[in-house]
């Protein structure tokens, strides 16, 4: 019985709302069964009801939550120019934000300074103290051995190679860290905080920015991997006698559709076009921006629209790639430059998904851009904090005389 009322701690948490009927069907077992173990979880307070779905006929069936009030929890983003902390409670639910300018030329005890200042200003915004928060959930860029802690590679973040990001975090925080991809987190937000997202049990989101990263959700758990390095999509080769990247290796996804490589492509097309409508926007190619870009796009100019749809054209090929594998039913592009060129991106990534996919694989997929949202990034980074708070609670509410478990993500 103690497993299956962890199992539905946990199909509540991932559905964020389910009835009991919904249980019923997920887990195959008979209503009485269900309610005896939902019955248990609401009289520890571990889940709550909030309400009733729309019913046609007798009694409303209740909605069942996790009791947002089981903790709060921080997020960090830690990112090269920004540094921005949320502090939420266990249901993602935003309770105060702070955020400070950052430097990537900064030591890295000068930043750790700066990650505490900006967690300070989202506890004063939540009106929370610190010895209240059961843990922070912290978002990385680059490349890092997770299991380890140890940051292997940061582009322009010289200081903070080889530096144990696990131990110095959890020292200048005073307690447990979540440390996870940027990507990973941003993907479970959007995942888990809109509802037309969450009800599919498959899906695939790609972040598009200074790199490519993506959060993948199987069975409507997110993907970790063995080493917890799931989604770099970035550094799927799709031509291996493309453009080197960063990474070192030629032809990655990230080498030719990050904003980098697709503003380092126009700026290169700025100059050798005469004819371009850029030229009104701006005299050198060095002050061209993503928004002149997408504009001169817009207005109908060849070689901004040329430049855009060979940007989605080759995310269309990575993310094809992917779908051909994990077959999900929702792809979703997600970062500020997603957004901006929507109109093109989109279009270039679901025609080349068509074209390249099983018509058995691709049939039934949803394309979309996610809403920009500036908290995206911290906010995950809680909600995945939220898990392993989540794997403690059960620990010692339902599981008090046994060995500990491992968190179920």
């Amino acid at each position: 019985m103690r497993n299956l009322e962890e199992s539905l701690f946990w199909e509540i948490f991932y559905r964020r709302q389910a009835t009991r009927s919904d249980l019923e069907h997920q887990f195959n077992v008979s209503a009485a069964t269900i309610s005896r173990s939902a019955d248990e979880l609401l009289s520890k307070r571990i889940i709550i009801e909030t309400g009733t779905t729309i019913s046609f006929r007798g009694r409303p069936p209740a909605l069942l939550q996790i009791n947002p009030e089981l903790a709060e929890v921080g997020g960090l983003e830690l990112d090269r120019d920004r540094i921005t902390a949320v502090v939420t409670d266990m249901a993602g639910n935003l309770l105060g934000r702070g955020a400070v300018e950052a430097n990537p030329s900064h030591p890295v005890a000068r930043t750790l300074r700066d990650c505490q200042g900006a967690l300070r200003i989202a506890l004063v915004d939540a009106g929370v103290s610190r010895a209240r928060l059961a843990r922070m959930g912290v978002g990385y860029t680059g490349r890092l051995d997770v299991q380890s802690g140890v940051r292997l590679h940061w582009e322009g973040m010289l200081h903070w190679r080889r530096v144990n990001l696990l131990d110095v975090l959890s020292e200048a925080f005073e307690m447990n860290v979540t440390l996870r991809d940027r990507a990973q987190a941003m993907a479970f937000a959007h995942h888990l905080l809109w509802p037309e997202n969450c009800r599919h049990r498959s899906a695939l989101y790609v972040h598009i920015g200074s790199g490519i990263g993506a959060g993948i959700i199987i069975d409507g758990r997110m993907l970790q991997g063995m080493t917890l390095n799931s989604g770099e999509i970035g550094h799927i080769v799709i031509d291996r006698n493309g453009p080197l990247c960063e990474c070192g290796k030629k032809g990655c996804l990230e080498a030719f559709a990050s904003l980098p490589a697709t503003m380092a492509r126009a700026r290169a097309a700025f100059e050798q076009n005469a004819d371009t409508s850029l030229h009104a926007l701006t005299k050198s190619s060095s002050r061209l921006t993503p928004h002149m870009l997408v504009q001169a796009a817009r207005e109908g100019d060849p070689l901004a629209r040329g430049v855009l749809m060979e940007t989605g054209e080759a995310l269309g090929v990575g993310i094809a790639n992917a779908v051909q594998i994990l077959n999900p039913s929702l792809v979703v592009l997600a970062g500020r430059f997603a957004n901006l060129a929507r109109d093109f991106l989109l279009e270039a990534v679901t025609r080349v998904i068509r074209e390249q996919c099983f018509e058995a694989i691709s049939r039934g997929l949803e394309v979309r851009v996610a809403p920009f949202r500036k908290d995206v990034g911290p906010v995950g980074c809680a909600l995945l904090a939220s898990v392993d708070v989540g794997a403690e609670v059960i620990q010692r509410t339902l599981f008090v005389n046994e060995p500990a478990r491992s968190a179920r993500k």
